[in-house]
């Protein structure tokens, strides 16, 4: 399957994070996040981090969100795929995006504790 040559970008700030521990043992991070996304206009919606124990370097990742667009249109979307620590106090994220129109997309980007913000770059499927 090809993907678009033109990437839009997203631009979030995180509003609050809950920890939780998960029955296997292991963790959850849920970043709740509002900002902007090309062609989306504003968006709401949580990330979340699963890591198998305290510490964990990766492990899956998933979100669902909520467009709601300058015409009053909403588009719900979800996604599914990894995060991994690629520095001080960041990580990258890769996933696979599935809004409610059909649209999907792969995002890629990187969540900073330094102004608590999560950036990237969302790349539609043809």
């Amino acid at each position: 399957m090809a993907t678009a040559k033109q990437a839009g970008e997203f631009s979030f700030k995180a509003t609050s994070v809950a920890y939780v521990l998960t029955e296997d043992g292991g963790g959850a991070n849920h970043l709740d996040l509002d900002g902007t996304a090309t062609g989306y206009g504003e968006v709401l919606g949580t990330l979340s981090l699963f890591g198998d124990g305290p510490m964990a370097q990766s492990g899956p990742a998933s979100w669902v969100g909520t467009a709601y667009l300058d015409n009053g249109d909403l588009i719900e979307s979800t996604g599914a795929g990894f995060f991994e620590k690629v520095g001080k106090h960041k990580w990258r994220v890769r996933s696979i995006m599935r809004g409610s129109t059909g649209a999907v997309f792969m995002t890629d980007g990187v969540i900073s504790l330094k102004g608590r913000t999560y950036k990237g770059t969302m790349t539609p499927f043809e």
